[in-house]
């Protein structure tokens, strides 16, 4: 199956539940059935993002070219790939996004850091 088609069905699923929420709750007032959409579609934007993101060729940094690698913030060289880690972040939802990906080192700076994108 598809990324695209597993978002869909997911995308239904939380639909469903949205609709099965509203229909035992017949006087919930307009925030609460905002905050239940928001809830049911946090679920679904994770799982986007953190397959997105994985897409990304800055997944493995040690696949790039030196010119391709992201650059040091502090000195502007190109970082050196450090091996993979597991990183965990919270997105505007509060929903946790675990990402396996590079880590960058500066040999420079004497940093690592997980590049953006």
């Amino acid at each position: 199956m598809k990324k695209r088609d597993e978002w869909i069905d997911l995308f239904s699923q939380k639909s469903e539940e949205v609709s099965q929420w509203r229909e035992e709750r017949p006087k919930a007032t307009f925030n609460e059935i905002e905050a239940e959409v928001d809830k049911q579609l946090a679920s679904v934007r994770t799982k986007m993002l953190q397959e997105l993101v994985l897409e990304s060729k800055l997944q493995n940094l040690s696949q790039l070219s030196e010119e391709e690698r992201p650059t040091c913030p502090h000195c502007g060289k190109p970082m050196a790939a450090n091996g993979q880690q597991k990183r965990r972040l919270m997105t505007a939802h509060n929903q946790e996004v675990e990402l396996e990906r590079s880590k960058g080192y500066c040999r420079r700076c004497k940093i690592s850091l997980f590049p953006p994108g």
